[in-house]
């Protein structure tokens, strides 16, 4: 006797049961996504931004966007308020590696502190129906931002 079948007789019903709900379940959510809705992405909300805030994004160059930083953070913008020049870097998924990236170039090049704060996005996402018989809906997820 297989040792794979005697392991499966030995589980008791329960167990075996909500394993195949979930596949099931896992089935069902694939197959609604990728075959039976169309899933459009929405932005996330943007905050009113300020002159010192820089949307970091994998699109734009690294160089202009490390240029930008260095004219801010350089400038006399904040000198005559006597307050030190500060510029805050927002990025959401893999554009996180460019903004660290280019927080630490900057830290290194001239003398200035950095701080790193992270926090979780909530995202919501429109499904429209390809068939007929389904209704409009929403789904969210989750990204990481700094």
């Amino acid at each position: 006797m297989n040792d794979s079948a005697t392991s499966v007789e030995n589980k008791p019903k329960e167990v075996l049961n909500l394993n195949e709900e979930q596949k099931e379940l896992e089935k069902t959510i694939l197959r609604r996504d990728n075959e039976e809705y169309k899933i459009i992405k929405k932005l996330p909300k943007r905050f009113p931004s300020s002159v010192n805030d820089i949307y970091i994004t994998n699109k734009t160059d690294f160089k202009a966007q490390y240029e930008r930083c260095k004219h801010l953070l350089y400038s006399k913008l904040n000198k005559d308020k006597n307050e030190p020049n500060e510029i805050v870097l927002h990025a959401m998924g893999p554009a996180i590696n460019r903004a660290i990236n280019l927080a630490l170039r900057l830290q290194k090049e001239k003398n200035c502190k950095t701080n790193c704060y992270t926090s979780t996005i909530i995202l919501e996402d429109d499904l429209y129906p390809l068939v007929d018989s389904l209704e409009i809906s929403s789904q969210h997820r989750h990204i990481s931002a700094p």
